[in-house]
């Protein structure tokens, strides 16, 4: 059923609503939910639109309610934002551990400049980037990557076979334009990229999904009992929402049902007019141990890979969770019966014989 819940009226008790809500998500995602929640409100606290930031919030607050409702996919990318696949981590993440190493000395820093000069160009964003890191992780995503996945990687991630090499007059192009197209061109693969996570945080994301983390990760905490208001009766917020007969005459009944239908109720908590109502609402499951698991952390892991420098060739390698299958058990005695009369090619051996 959905959440009952008075929704706040003042940015103060909207504010405290939306840390209440970040309370009863998993570990994995309740610190970095909370921590964008007070910082967000403390950068939009002496905006002149205050009006805009409050609607978004409220948007968001449906949205954590959604989520802690039990709407699978919103939990999921909820745990994407924390865990940097999507949002602001995502771009923290890729800074961290894609960016070039500065100059170690003044000399290296000449070096760098004296190749620059003959290039004859200026530095650009480019050169802050550590372009054989990306070009590693855009090729084994282009080649690992799942439909389920966050962001999609497109196939030509090679800038040596998308760019081309002369003009329509068949003249070779500037250094100039050249530059200027790889910007292009590494600006879209950065859009569509997965940032490699840290070894700790992709160990503890591997045993999480395996099962073999603490059980406190595969908890959702119980929520707390509803406060109910003293001098507001219990009927006076189902009659707010009730249309009144100028909103069937001015607005399409479609758009007055939307927000009791299966697919807007966990966001709005609206009911349905009709006691039988239309079932119950879509994506909304049982977050158990199991579902958390294979659902979410599995998925997660998946798209999350982690990036070693090969000491032999010196070049990237990347890897992702779940590349490492555990071979195939071989059958027990008492199993083997029903593997009788069956040859290595999986015909039966009777068959085989005949032909």
């Amino acid at each position: 059923m959905p959440l009952q819940i008075p929704h706040p009226n003042t940015p103060l008790h909207l504010y405290r609503h939306m840390l209440r809500e970040a309370t009863y998500l998993p570990l994995l995602c309740r610190p970095w939910i909370a921590s964008r929640i007070q910082a967000r409100f403390r950068d939009c606290r002496d905006e002149d639109n205050s009006n805009y930031y409050v609607k978004e919030a409220h948007q968001k607050l449906r949205y954590l309610r959604s989520a802690n409702t039990g709407h699978v996919n919103r939990m999921r990318r909820l745990c994407y934002l924390a865990t940097g696949r999507v949002g602001k981590r995502r771009r923290l993440l890729a800074r961290a551990e894609l960016s070039s190493l500065p100059a170690s000395s003044s000399a290296e820093l000449d070096i760098k400049a004296k190749l620059a000069s003959e290039k004859q160009r200026e530095f650009d964003w480019m050169d802050n980037w550590s372009i054989e890191k990306v070009q590693a992780i855009a090729f084994s995503q282009s080649a690992q990557q799942s439909t389920n996945w966050p962001h999609i990687m497109r196939k030509g991630v090679d800038p040596l076979r998308t760019l081309p090499t002369e003009n329509s007059f068949g003249r070779p192009i500037s250094e100039k334009l050249i530059r200027n197209k790889l910007k292009k061109h590494w600006a879209a693969i950065f859009k569509q990229l997965l940032p490699p996570l840290p070894r700790g945080e992709w160990d503890q994301l591997a045993a999480m999904a395996s099962g073999e983390a603490d059980p406190q990760h595969y908890e959702i905490p119980a929520r707390r009992p509803v406060a109910r208001p003293v001098r507001q009766s219990p009927s006076a917020s189902s009659e707010a929402r009730t249309p009144s007969w100028e909103d069937f005459v001015t607005r399409p009944v479609r758009s007055l049902e939307r927000g009791s239908s299966r697919s807007m109720k966990s966001l709005t908590s609206d009911e349905d007019e009709d006691p039988r109502g239309h079932g119950r609402p879509t994506g909304i499951r049982v977050l158990s141990q199991r579902k958390l698991r294979r659902g979410i952390y599995d998925n997660i892991w998946r798209a999350s890979p982690l990036m070693d420098k090969n000491p032999r060739s010196g070049k990237w390698q990347v890897t992702w969770g779940g590349q490492e299958r555990q071979p195939i058990q071989r059958p027990r005695k008492k199993d083997l019966q029903f593997f009788q009369g069956i040859g290595k090619t999986g015909v039966p051996i009777q068959s085989e014989i005949v032909t």
